[in-house]
């Protein structure tokens, strides 16, 4: 049985989180594939690679020892604390890597390692597609105008274009409409650009949660190469 709180005191807040565990505000990478199989696959490959290649700033001082011995402890720390978590499938064909870390920005970590100009680009044979969250919500109108609004109004005034990807079952939630009409709202209806525009809203809608990121590459770079 639960303990009663004692008269006066307030109980502690739990973290929010709903039904399969979100937690309000979550952002990560979401990974398609042919299969879930190969989503999965693809994820790991993902996880495995920035794990390597996107370093996290460290300081200058300290001895190559130090900084495995540091790297080995986030291995064996919880997993709930390590820099990059596997969630796993929130649909078919859709697997979702989490960030741990504020300082890891799925929108600039895309940018950095898919864009064309990158020294060292990230390719998987199992990933078809990397879709970054910078943002999330439930999949419901007030709380993705409040996403919205979160996520959007630094770019106000800027040249963008939409991509909505309502996965499966998801897209009775947030529709394109509901996404088209935020970002008229929020980034104004005049600074809509289809041929060139300067950055681009992600709008992803999955049972799990609706997630937002603005990226400045073309979205065909989101499409993961095998080689």
């Amino acid at each position: 049985m639960a303990e009663r709180s004692k008269e006066g005191e307030r109980p502690q807040k739990k973290a929010k989180t709903s039904k399969g565990g979100y937690i309000d505000g979550e952002r990560g990478f979401l990974v398609t594939g042919s299969t879930c199989q190969e989503a999965l696959r693809g994820l790991k490959d993902l996880r495995l690679w920035l794990e390597v290649e996107a370093e996290e700033v460290k300081a200058s001082t300290g001895s190559v020892s130090q900084s495995l011995d540091a790297e080995l402890a986030e291995l064996r720390s919880d997993p709930a604390e390590r820099r990059f978590l596997t969630y796993g499938m929130v649909c078919k064909q859709v697997a979702f890597l989490r960030t741990q870390h504020d300082q890891d920005v799925p929108s600039a970590l895309v940018s950095r390692f898919l864009a064309p100009e990158a020294s060292k680009r990230f390719v998987s044979r199992f990933a078809d597609r990397i879709l970054p969250v910078d943002l999330s919500s439930q999949p419901k109108a007030e709380s993705f105008s409040r996403l919205a609004k979160d996520v959007l109004a630094a770019h106000a005034g800027r040249q963008w274009r939409l991509l909505y990807e309502p996965f499966r079952g998801g897209w009775n939630t947030i529709s394109r409409e509901d996404a088209f009409e935020a970002c008229k709202e929020i980034l104004g209806a005049d600074s809509q650009s289809v041929a060139d525009p300067e950055i681009t809203v992600v709008c992803t809608v999955q049972p799990r949660f609706v997630g937002l990121a603005v990226v400045n590459i073309d979205v065909d770079y989101l499409r993961v190469e095998d080689e």
